[in-house]
């Protein structure tokens, strides 16, 4: 579901700004059905400029892999903009030690500052039964959605420290994360280190007022959802429809969950009402799960 500036500015209007003057760096946001994207229009909505980030590339080996592009991160930061918020665009692949410490410079140089940090960038590459993937798709995977994580938490981490007001660090995990799940491996894998390295990092950053929680979505309506349909549908002989149903037979509220959802409970952690909570992985996915 996409979030309008209109929309964004009508949530305003209905709750406090509650992240007046702050400064959120959020990746993996260019995509029009992403979880970033509802992520960063709603701290937009909620006061926070926003460094918008992206891999805006595509790996020639794994065409299925979709990755948000240059002209829609440049579209996310133009509709915060129209908020009347700061934003920027900056391509960044989190797997790339150089590249994040560039996007955090390139935070401090715009905006002087930084105090919530979104790790939402993620996705699987490759996949399938874990006994035919390959090491690189393997790699590829833990690489976007755990050890971008890690060099994103190292180099912004710091920025906020410096700051000397503490902050958040907010990583998009997954109900993944908690359970196995076929065809995923790596995916999961990755997602249950994440949630490690939330509450290792929550330990470590605590005595900075920082706090850092992940956020474990079930399953959301992003363009990431229809790679996994795609999968389970060609391996059952399924259609869209019918794998749906597969999904929503799951969810006790009833429905396929949105980028919004999410957000809403990020726009939580991100200010001072989630600031005496740290160390925790949240379900936010109809009851999917409930560990």
């Amino acid at each position: 579901m996409l979030i309008s500036p209109e929309s964004a500015i009508r949530h305003t209007q209905e709750s406090d700004i509650r992240l007046e003057g702050k400064v959120a760096i959020v990746t993996g946001c260019a995509r029009d059905r992403g979880i970033g994207r509802a992520i960063a229009m709603r701290l937009a909505s909620e006061g926070a400029d926003i460094l918008a980030a992206d891999y805006c590339r595509s790996i020639p080996e794994y065409p299925d892999a979709k990755f948000g592009q240059m002209a829609e991160l440049e579209g996310v930061a133009s509709e915060i903009r129209k908020l009347g918020r700061r934003s920027i665009a900056v391509k960044v692949d989190v797997t790339d030690e150089a590249e994040v410490a560039t996007m955090a410079d390139a935070a401090m140089k715009e905006f002087g500052r930084v105090d919530i940090l979104c790790n939402n960038a993620g996705g699987g590459v490759g996949g399938g039964p874990a006994i035919q993937q390959t090491l690189d798709s393997w790699n590829r995977t833990v690489g976007i959605n755990l050890t971008g994580a890690f060099l994103c938490a190292k180099h912004v981490a710091p920025k906020i420290i410096a700051g000397g007001r503490g902050g958040r660090i907010i990583n998009t995990a997954s109900i993944a994360g908690k359970r196995g799940s076929p065809m995923m491996a790596a995916y999961s894998a990755a997602k249950h280190g994440l949630i490690g390295l939330t509450r290792s990092l929550a330990l470590e950053l605590g005595a900075f007022k920082i706090t850092v929680n992940a956020v474990c979505p079930g399953f959301v309506e992003t363009q990431l959802l229809e790679g996994l349909i795609n999968m389970i549908g060609s391996t059952r002989n399924l259609n869209r429809e019918q794998v749906l149903e597969t999904f929503v037979r799951q969810v006790p509220m009833g429905r396929i969950e949105t980028g919004e959802d999410v957000a809403n409970v990020v726009a939580f952690l991100a200010s001072e009402d989630g600031g005496y909570m740290t160390g925790q992985a949240l379900n936010i996915c109809g009851g999917v799960e409930v560990h």
